[in-house]
């Protein structure tokens, strides 16, 4: 368990280094294209706030739904590990399904993190 917990804080961590150091390096490069690319588009008759609305509307349904599914995976991983009275390839198991749900966890933050990063970049892109 100790071992799991340092990947999880070691991928973390190398995640972060990685990430801000790109955003911050490429944030204006990547705005300017954008604006570019944009400026000559009209939305549908909301405006630029309902297009942002609608992906934020998904983007929240889409992480609602992976958290409901989160929490049953790691609520059945616990029931299975409570229900294996010490056999050790019942506890096996039910431990594979509790990191396996971590791991899923971890790649929607992942994902959320970058599609933020995308919205955010867009909004700019559209405000200025």
């Amino acid at each position: 368990m100790k071992n799991l917990k340092k990947q999880i804080i070691s991928l973390a961590i190398l995640t972060v280094l990685f990430l801000l150091p790109i955003y911050h390096c490429q944030a204006t490069t990547i705005t300017d294209k954008m604006k570019g690319a944009i400026s000559s588009v009209d939305l549908p008759s909301g405006g630029e706030d309902a297009a942002l609305r609608i992906v934020g509307k998904t983007i929240s349904a889409f992480l609602g739904l992976f958290g409901i599914i989160f929490m049953i995976l790691v609520i059945y991983g616990g029931y299975k590990w409570m229900m294996a009275s010490g056999r050790e390839e019942e506890v096996k198991k039910a431990k594979d399904i509790i990191k396996q749900a971590v791991i899923g966890l971890i790649v929607v933050m992942m994902a959320y993190a970058i599609s933020f990063f995308v919205s955010y970049s867009l909004q700019q892109a559209v405000t200025k």
